[in-house]
């Protein structure tokens, strides 16, 4: 009885040491899994306007400013003959992509008389209702990345009074982030024109926005 109570006791404290050994050799198994700094940054949308423009008689100044600033460019003393370009290079500088539009309520062409002088005022059918004669002797043709706007797309210089609905047309353009698209417009006048042109005057504003895709 006394040896089989030892016995039995010793197959109880081996079995005991080999679960010990058993939880020692497998207990330490572990696996840890992160997923630390989780974060959000919101994306930016910019957009950056470059001006520039030259008249071939270099009768023209360019005011250039910071981002957020306006710009624009001023000829000074244009007659027959004349020609030039103004150029809006256009850049979401952001991350996010954007759709560029014109904003149709601030963005115009206005003409005006600007007074009349005498050799103006001697010129037959010389405009008298003070919007001036440049809307219809300057002419212009718009495009964006060379593909023209005016004239249903065709390349011919049309009547500056076309101007308008051509800036206004220009609506969603796809703008990634990081892209640019550049406007080109140029004019001239034909040396053909005569007086009829004197003191008059034409004014150019244009609102570029930029929204979400």
């Amino acid at each position: 009885m006394g040896r089989k109570i030892r016995l039995t006791a010793l197959v109880g404290i081996s079995v005991l040491m080999l679960a010990l050994l058993i939880g020692g050799l497998y207990g330490y198994f572990n696996d840890t899994e992160t997923s630390n700094g989780n974060g959000f940054t919101a994306g930016t949308l910019n957009l950056v306007s470059v001006i520039s423009g030259n008249e071939a008689h270099g009768h023209v100044t360019v005011n250039e400013q910071g981002d957020g600033l306006n710009d624009n460019v001023t000829f000074g003393r244009v007659a027959p003959g004349d020609s030039g370009s103004i150029t809006w290079t256009l850049t979401n500088q952001g991350t996010v992509d954007g759709l560029l539009s014109f904003d149709n309520t601030t963005t115009v062409v206005n003409f005006a008389e600007n007074g009349s002088n005498e050799p103006e005022a001697a010129v037959v059918g010389n405009n008298g209702g003070n919007n001036g004669d440049l809307d219809q002797y300057m002419y212009c043709r718009l495009s964006r990345d060379g593909a023209y706007i005016t004239n249903g797309g065709g390349s011919a210089f049309v009547q500056m009074s076309n101007l308008q609905a051509a800036l206004q047309s220009q609506q969603n353009v796809s703008l990634a982030a990081g892209a640019t698209a550049t406007y080109l417009l140029e004019w001239q006048i034909d040396s053909s024109v005569g007086n009829v042109i004197q003191s008059d005057t034409a004014t150019i504003d244009i609102t570029f926005n930029l929204t979400q895709a």
